[in-house]
């Protein structure tokens, strides 16, 4: 693949901690990073209170409530589910006894029911909550210790249709809201995306253990591998490296982009062809393992190289230093405000 050398328009931000005292001082800031700017610059937003802080939680998982972007939820390795009402200045915390929280999904037709996929007990669940997280009950467990719900999404035009998928390389799905479920697919490899095709609602995509995605286009009855599709070898390319993270369009059918440890690469129809994105060279050989597209502006992609978030500017990149001890693992756009976006930070292992 060739790379075009591009303009670049750098943006330095000084982090300081979450806050003044307890656990959100110095350089354990992680938790959650937000940008009023279309992530041209970012801050830290972990207050709880005068002592505690966000800022040595890992963030795995970020919702923002359709309705009111004011209520934000974010899901934790090991410190359960917290929310906040005024656009991340504060935050409380939600009990729900889970741990490795992978995904939290807000029913968008009745935003007061949630989702939370993560391990109860060390068995891999999904609870729901039907009063934004004041009670919970679980709608769907793992038979065995130790499989965790990896991936999960909800219908754009179903509020009761989730799927499923676990580090077992299972892909289910429930049509009434976790009363009963169905099997799809299995992957026999962890699932660790799993997305719907903005434009084509029965088409879904699942990343499987970073070597593959496999694709539904009606809606779950049948999967392909997008990696033995067969292609033309002299003018369909294909992407390079370890899939480390997964995007689709927020309103084009078929629009496809992946962080891998080799770049960025996008495919146009379907995953048939890809072409390598040109990214800042220096992030080729780092694990991308956060991107997203704006929903306001389908040609805006943000991704995050180590601890370096980029966004994509016209034909320019503005970077962001996090200057934090950790990686970025989650990006989330604002579904009402195009100028805000949303980091979650974690440890890296």
């Amino acid at each position: 693949m060739k790379y075009i050398l591009i303009t670049i328009l750098f943006t330095t931000v000084f982090i300081f901690g979450g806050c003044a005292t307890g656990a959100g001082s110095g350089a354990s800031t992680g938790g959650v990073f937000k940008s009023v700017d279309s992530g041209r610059t970012f801050e830290p937003k972990n207050v709880i209170d005068e002592k505690r802080s966000l800022s040595r939680s890992d963030v795995l998982s970020i919702a923002i409530d359709p309705s009111d972007n004011n209520i934000v939820y974010v899901g934790t390795e090991r410190d359960d589910i917290f929310v906040s009402t005024d656009g991340a200045e504060s935050w409380q915390p939600i009990s729900s006894r889970l741990s490795n929280i992978t995904n939290i999904i807000i029913n968008a037709f009745n935003t007061q029911t949630l989702y939370a996929s993560g391990m109860f007990e060390k068995r891999g669940s999904v609870l729901k909550s039907a009063d934004s997280g004041k009670t919970w009950e679980r709608v769907y467990v793992e038979p065995t210790d130790g499989t965790n719900i990896t991936a999960m999404v909800v219908s754009p035009v179903n509020g009761d249709m989730v799927y499923i998928g676990t580090s077992g390389g299972t892909i289910a799905r429930t049509m009434n809201s976790g009363k009963t479920w169905e099997n799809l697919y299995h992957a026999k490899k962890s699932v660790n995306e799993l997305l719907i095709d903005a434009g084509d609602v029965n088409t879904l995509y699942a990343l499987v253990d970073g070597y593959d995605i496999v694709k539904s286009r009606d809606d779950g009855v049948t999967f392909e591998s997008i990696r033995d599709m067969e292609r033309d070898s002299e003018t369909e390319e294909f992407y390079d490296g370890t899939l480390n993270s997964m995007t689709v369009s927020p309103s084009v059918s078929g629009v496809i982009v992946v962080g891998t440890d080799k770049g960025v690469f996008k495919s146009d129809n379907y995953g048939q062809s890809w072409v390598a994105i040109d990214v800042i060279a220096s992030t080729i050989g780092i694990p991308i393992h956060a991107i997203d597209i704006n929903p306001h502006n389908v040609n805006q992609l943000v991704y995050a190289a180590a601890k370096a978030v980029y966004t994509s500017i016209a034909d320019s990149w503005a970077i962001t230093d996090t200057t934090s001890n950790r990686i970025v693992d989650v990006i989330e756009h604002d579904p009402i405000s195009s100028s805000v976006v949303y980091l979650g930070l974690k440890k890296v292992k």
